[in-house]
């Protein structure tokens, strides 16, 4: 039978991960795998959409050019608004992956039990 792990969480509960065979922890708090997790994090807290730092550049522009003088006032209001359009799009479209992604790891993980129930006879 698989035994659970017996790691505590930052919140200082016990850990309800299950440890695979000849493991001592699980995946998520096994120590071998610290520099994974590590390297996971940190290309997530890394990742930027080159398309939103540009509308940020260009919002910016905007402001400086109708806070100038150089854009008028109406025209610089109606791109601002089409870019904060823009970005909601943007926004949705990754929510929408996030949860194609989500969906795909969580069937994985349901499979993953299955067959660990399955040959654990749970």
């Amino acid at each position: 039978m698989a035994r659970k792990c017996p790691a505590l969480t930052a919140a200082g509960e016990g850990c309800r991960g299950y440890v695979h065979p000849g493991k001592e922890y699980c995946p998520a708090h096994d120590p071998a795998r610290a520099e994974a997790r590590k390297k996971a994090a940190s290309k997530a807290g890394k990742s930027k959409h080159p398309e939103i730092v540009d509308i940020k550049k260009t919002l910016r522009k905007l402001a400086s050019d109708v806070l100038e003088g150089d854009v008028e006032r109406a025209t610089g209001s109606v791109t601002a608004q089409i870019l904060g359009v823009l970005l909601r799009a943007i926004e949705t479209e990754r929510r929408i992956r996030e949860t194609e992604e989500l969906e795909a790891r969580l069937v994985a993980l349901e499979d993953a039990a299955e067959e660990r129930r399955e040959a654990y006879g749970i």
